[in-house]
């Protein structure tokens, strides 16, 4: 508990610097000495966000902030793919400590926008049209949800892989394997560099490896072998029984299944007695 306060309180410090003298994360735009920058939640407050929830808050202008409104962020970086690296801009500007302190849900809503894009390329001249479709309906729900599950059970698994002491120790920047063919979407930076400067902050923000991280998420995605590309096929992932930590989608609050009783278990009374009631009829006027 002690050092959750102390990374918020941390976060919230930076927080307020990046409002004051930063720039946007969304279209780098800076801070005007008379105009400071927005307090902008990635989780937007409709959706089960907290007002004062500093692992949720980034700084941003007034236009991004107003354009975005209670949209959901996935399509609201793929509108505009710049947005990713502008995002990962200010997750890098961030101390260890500041990133250590954000919410996971931040990483997850990220990580499947680099997802989309990933996939989305492979359609040629098309792309936009997958986009769509991908951004749209229960596709878009599927793959959040399985971003978060697999984020969280990661999560779990890099707690007590350090209280083990096992395996390297502090972030690393993994080298980009560069694409051979012409991606036709058209992005600050090359697909393949941001895939790697998203892992490099995930290893920010659990303490470990780049390729520890690499390696863990590749297990939580089902079909996809160790090694490989750790952003193909969110929708096939799934959580090993036992060690996940879920994380509820916005606004959505995970109740108990309520175990439906039989008519004659009710409020036990035993079986119960129907009563035959016999209609009574209006007397016909003489």
């Amino acid at each position: 508990m002690a050092r959750k306060r102390e990374l918020s309180k941390t976060l919230r410090i930076e927080l307020e610097q990046h409002i004051e003298r930063g720039r946007c994360a969304y279209c780098r735009a800076p801070a005007r000495p008379n105009k400071p920058l927005t307090r902008e939640h990635v989780i937007p407050r409709a959706r089960g966000g907290g007002r004062k929830d500093v692992r949720i808050i980034v700084p941003a202008c007034g236009r991004c902030n107003r354009s975005r409104g209670c949209r959901e962020l996935v399509p609201f970086l793929l509108a505009r793919p710049e947005r990713i690296s502008s995002f990962l801009d200010y997750l890098t500007a961030l101390s260890a400590t500041s990133v250590q302190g954000m919410d996971m849900r931040v990483f997850a809503e990220l990580y499947v926008a680099v997802a989309i894009m990933n996939e989305c390329s492979s359609h040629g001249t098309s792309w936009k049209e997958a986009m769509r479709r991908l951004c749209t309906g229960r596709s878009l729900h599927r793959r959040r949800y399985a971003a978060r599950r697999a984020v969280g059970a990661v999560s779990g698994r890099m707690e007590a892989l350090r209280e083990r002491e096992w395996g390297d120790h502090g972030p690393s920047c993994l080298l980009p394997t560069p694409r051979t063919d012409v991606l036709p979407v058209q992005m600050g930076e090359p697909l393949e560099r941001l895939a790697s400067r998203l892992l490099s902050v995930l290893a920010m923000f659990w303490e470990v490896s780049g390729e520890i991280v690499e390696r863990e998420l590749s297990r939580e995605l089902d079909g996809t072998a160790v090694g490989s590309d750790p952003l193909v096929d969110l929708e096939a992932a799934r959580v090993e029984g036992g060690e996940s930590q879920d994380l509820e989608l916005d606004g959505c609050r995970r109740r108990p299944k309520r175990r439906r009783l039989r008519v004659d278990q009710r409020r036990g009374r035993g079986v119960r007695q129907q009563r035959s009631v016999t209609p009574t009829r209006g007397r016909r006027m003489m």
